[in-house]
């Protein structure tokens, strides 16, 4: 008898978790859906000049 609550809770738990696993797919594949509208954004703001983009290199080391 003491197995079934022991199977039972361990299906409660995988329920939840699998629950969790796919609330964060959702949002993945939100966020992926609107990656391309973020890059056009993006890019229409650099070519407009409203956001610069600048590369800064580190100060090389002398030991490499």
């Amino acid at each position: 008898m003491p197995y079934i609550y022991l199977i039972i809770a361990v299906l409660v738990i995988a329920a939840v978790i699998s629950l969790v696993f796919s609330f964060l797919g959702i949002l993945l594949v939100g966020a992926l859906r609107l990656l391309p509208i973020v890059f056009i954004a993006l890019l229409i703001a650099v070519l407009i000049g409203k956001v610069r983009i600048t590369v800064v290199h580190g100060k090389k080391r002398d030991d490499d």
